[in-house]
């Protein structure tokens, strides 16, 4: 039974191995896909705006560090941005906001990833008192790659 168990795990986690995953060299490039998806930016200005909550990035099932921080202008826009981000690339990478690290009440900032630094905007509809967790979860295994809690 145990060796079933194990093969089984280790089928799930198969389909979320290392891949390459996109760098970040230049966001504001017109050639690069991910950033006309994404409206990312890599130099983000954070003059004229307030931190409102900062994490550090922790390993879940892959290799995940960076800093992410929220800012917000005096629009009260919220932005979301990734400062040093790498993890493992994957298939159905998606970026959440959610309560905890289980997914609970989430809502998808986007759903691509690539590393490096970069900014995005989060919808109004976000509730950062309760979703104060960012997730880089592989929707398609429904498999963790790495997270931050937000203080």
């Amino acid at each position: 039974m145990k060796i079933i168990i194990a093969l089984i795990t280790a089928v799930f986690l198969a389909g979320c191995q290392k891949e390459d995953i996109l760098e970040n060299p230049d966001t504001n490039s017109t050639t690069n896909p991910m950033v006309n998806s994404m409206t990312t930016q890599t130099n983000f200005n954070t003059a004229g705006q307030i931190l409102l909550l900062q994490g550090n990035f922790e390993n879940a099932v892959h290799a995940t560090s960076g800093i992410v921080k929220i800012y917000e202008d005096k629009d009260k826009k919220r932005t979301l941005v990734f400062e040093n981000f790498k993890t493992d690339a994957g298939p159905d990478l998606r970026i959440y906001l959610a309560e905890d690290r289980s997914v609970t009440n989430f809502i998808q900032i986007t759903d691509k990833v690539q590393n490096g630094n970069l900014s995005l905007a989060i919808p109004t509809n976000a509730d950062l008192k309760k979703q104060n967790h960012v997730l880089i979860w592989c929707r398609q295994f429904s498999v963790l790659f790495g997270f931050a809690a937000l203080k």
